[in-house]
């Protein structure tokens, strides 16, 4: 079988999404992945077909991350300020999603791809899957991922008022969404004009497949009250086979105790330097690793021995080896830190973020999510202290052993070929 994969975004909404393909290919799949070219390397590295696609994401990331930081985290400035670089590509992109879902049997969209995956499969005539990292579908369970925790009260919310704030949020995407997404419905597919009404219509009546990739374990909420909605655990990309750690990294690791791992993935922020002082007076005479990632700590700043910089590495390969990590709370990120069996500290920036560094404060596996608005050097340093606690590492070690028994990738690609199949 051959499959269209559509998970447009940042690290963190690609690669899961590459590890699905990469689990279809090892199926005997064929997988197209239209990508920014900074993916490139990535998705052919895992044999699947790269198609690329214009405009360059990491200025449009760096645009909308400045824009949400001055005028915070509210859904209606972040839906604005995401949808902006889309609509600027929407007609290119939905031509190119269409090339490239000709021969296929069905189309699998995430995230911002969303709506262009539903359209390219509808223009085809080919099923539609849907794919979601985080808790995605109305459930009376809990408030929707992607509202921020000040938005509501932290006493638990009645069920039907949950459902109300899914569908209340699913509207605000949507009403951000929709003059990009029916111009190229119209431009480059033919097709008519896309209602919000009529999709949930259609998740009803065509009985979509919806897997969505995180872990129970983390989200141990009763299931999802959809049809064929699926939790099958975090989809994981094992990278570290084929990697080899940069000059005297291996060295500084054997050199003393596990390091604190420092990395914010890309979450770029407005001034690195600073924020790379603030984590040096907060981590005080320990060792640590710095992750410079997509810039959001310098790697031009002085820093003491103690301290590595590193650009980049696999999180399965460097995470096992740290005693703990400071991160933003993206869910690959906070799945791979999970999976590693160490504790967390989360500083969250936007989205979603907040509710994962909740989830892991809930679990016992990491102390309560600092806000960047009170984020100072002491309160770092005294979560960091929190996370050392013999109890909070004992509780992400066992979460670490309930991850890496999931298998969410094989659970995924079994569903997605009886689907097809039938």
């Amino acid at each position: 079988m051959r499959f269209l994969l559509v998970g447009l975004g940042s690290q963190g909404d690609v690669r899961p999404m590459v590890a699905l393909g990469a689990g279809l290919r090892a199926r005997g799949h064929d997988v197209a992945f239209p990508a920014d070219r900074l993916f490139r390397q990535m998705i052919e590295r895992h044999g699947l077909e790269f198609v690329e696609l214009e405009g360059d994401l990491r200025a449009a990331m760096a645009g909308v991350q400045d824009l949400l930081f001055q005028r915070g985290t509210s859904p209606r400035a972040m839906m604005r300020a995401i949808t902006g670089g889309a609509a600027e590509h929407a007609v290119a992109w939905a031509r190119r999603f269409r090339m490239a879902a000709r021969g296929v049997d069905a189309v699998i969209g995430s995230g911002l791809g969303f709506y262009a995956a539903l359209s390219a499969a509808e223009a085809e005539g080919v099923p539609f899957i849907l794919a979601a990292p985080v808790p995605l579908m109305p459930t009376p369970a809990h408030p929707p991922a992607m509202l921020p925790p000040s938005m509501f009260p932290r006493w638990r919310l009645p069920g039907p008022l949950n459902l109300a704030l899914h569908h209340l949020l699913a509207a605000l995407v949507w009403q951000a969404l929709r003059p990009s997404v029916n111009l190229a419905r119209a431009e480059a597919l033919g097709l008519p004009p896309l209602s919000l009404r009529q999709v949930w219509r259609r998740m009803r009546e065509e009985n979509w497949l919806q897997l969505h990739a995180y872990s129970p374990a983390l989200v141990p909420d009763p299931p999802i009250p959809w049809p064929n909605a699926h939790v099958t655990g975090a989809w994981e990309l094992p990278e570290a086979a084929g990697w080899s750690p940069p000059e005297g990294l291996d060295a500084f690791l054997a050199a003393g105790p596990p390091p604190v791992y420092v990395g914010f993935g890309s979450m770029a922020g407005t001034d690195p330097e600073a924020a790379t002082r603030l984590v040096l007076e907060a981590l005080g005479g320990r060792r640590a690793v710095l992750a410079t990632g997509w810039g959001g700590l310098s790697a031009a700043t002085p820093l003491p021995d103690r301290v590595y910089p590193l650009a980049e590495a696999p999180h399965d390969w460097l995470l096992p080896r740290m005693a703990l990590a400071v991160h933003h709370g993206g869910a690959g990120t906070t799945h791979a830190v999970t999976r590693a069996g160490i504790p967390s500290v989360v500083l969250p920036f936007l989205g979603d973020q907040p509710f994962w560094g909740g989830r892991l404060f809930a679990l016992g596996a990491a102390p309560p999510p600092i806000l960047r608005r009170r984020l100072t050097a002491p309160a770092l340093a005294q979560a960091i202290a929190a996370a050392e606690a013999p109890a909070m590492a004992a509780t992400a070690a066992e979460l670490g052993v309930r991850l890496r028994a999931e298998g969410g990738v094989a659970q995924a690609v079994s569903l997605i070929e009886g689907a097809i199949s039938r």
